[in-house]
């Protein structure tokens, strides 16, 4: 109850801000609203390219990203404990012709823009295992104004960019869209993996770091979040009989999600925890092999036509607890392994079940070909 008073209080506020704010004329300007920030630089880099826009970028406190310009653009730290940058970032908001997002942002609750105004969510991921949004098994279970509360800031989700008809429909499930909400560009971040010469760059960066010569086979174990294990000492593997059977050949990443910390998997020669360091763009270019088990992870991985192993351990819990989109089983793209030994015995004898990484990229980044970020800026600004 007390959560809900103070985030009353607080979108009572931004209404009265964001009122006011909208006394201003609508400018040629393009506010990118971010908590993870990969979307967005390529969003950046075409505004620069293909328009006269002015770029406003206001980051989240979780927003850690290092934006990188061609031309000066305004950076603000947008959070309420920043009172001038968050009062000039609202005023932005509300003058803004086109606003980016890429997450649920609760200050949009309090946001009724101008009906000019085109805001474009791109979201953070470029497919989806588990549910969300209003399909998420949580949302029952909050009060009425929680609820209320999200369908607001759904509402404000005008459009919404896709690589694949498949994202479609669940975007349509979980924010209450119709088709017309639907941009069907592909997702800005799927360009990286189109350009060679970046993906090669990023895979012999990643090796120099890690000190990793090039016929060590680099493994990517990159698991979701569960959202009682926020702070983890250790991830569910037995790392010590990985390197007993594997260790001469491989090598171990481990990338938990942004929201958990990992606090004592120690870099030993076989494995290197390379949460928060690195971007996972960079990772899975580096990476020979990913194991997950309900990430977004594979969705781009499989544009680079390199092999998975699922590790969906707590599969029945998962399923019932918090719900997946699809049959796990039979849509994802590689071995399921319930054990360590599993999975030791799916990497010695090479057990991929490689021949579904084609007909899962081409099911679920149909629209993604290298130029989605081009294609979705030509649509919204010309």
């Amino acid at each position: 109850m007390i959560k809900e008073a103070a985030l009353f209080l607080y979108l009572l506020l931004v209404r009265v801000l964001f009122s006011l704010c909208r006394c201003f004329s609508i400018q040629n300007k393009t506010v990118l609203l971010t908590s993870f920030g990969d979307n967005m630089q390529h969003v950046v880099t075409e505004l620069e390219r293909s328009t006269d826009s002015k770029v406003i970028i206001l980051k989240e406190p979780r927003c850690s990203f290092r934006f990188q310009f061609q031309k000066q653009h305004v950076t603000l730290s947008f959070s309420p404990l920043s009172p001038i940058h968050f009062i000039r970032g609202m005023y932005h908001l509300a003058t803004s012709r086109v606003v980016f997002v890429d997450n649920y942002h609760v200050i949009l609750a309090g946001c009724r823009f101008h009906k000019s105004v085109t805001c474009v969510q791109l979201w953070h991921a470029n497919g989806a295992v588990k549910l969300f949004g209003l399909k998420d098994k949580s949302v029952s279970g909050r009060t009425r104004s929680a609820r209320h509360r999200f369908r607001a800031v759904y509402k404000n989700f005008h459009k919404l960019a896709v690589s694949s008809d498949d994202m479609a429909s669940i975007f349509k499930e979980a924010f209450d869209k119709t088709d017309d909400s639907i941009l069907r560009t592909g997702v800005p971040r799927t360009d990286f993996y189109f350009d060679e010469e970046k993906v090669s760059a990023s895979r012999d960066a990643v090796r120099r770091k890690l000190s990793q010569p090039d016929d060590k086979i680099l493994l990517l174990y990159a698991p979701t979040y569960r959202s009682e294990e926020l702070n983890v000492e250790s991830v569910n593997l037995d790392i010590f009989k990985l390197k007993e059977q594997l260790g001469e050949r491989y090598h171990l990443l481990i990338r938990v999600h942004p929201a958990v910390n990992l606090s004592a998997v120690a870099d030993d020669g076989f494995v290197t925890n390379v949460s928060g360091d690195y971007q996972i763009e960079e990772l899975l270019a580096a990476s020979d092999v990913l194991i997950t088990d309900y990430s977004s992870t594979p969705f781009e991985f499989s544009i680079l036509n390199k092999p998975m192993l699922f590790y969906p351990y707590d599969l029945a819990s998962y399923e019932e607890k918090t719900g997946i989109w699809f049959d796990y089983q039979k849509n994802i793209p590689g071995n399921i392994a319930m054990t360590t030994k599993d999975l030791i015995r799916m990497i010695q004898t090479e057990d991929y079940h490689f021949h579904k990484v084609k007909s899962f990229n081409d099911r679920w980044n149909k629209y993604a070909d290298g130029h989605s970020t081009e294609r979705l800026i030509n649509m919204l600004y010309r």
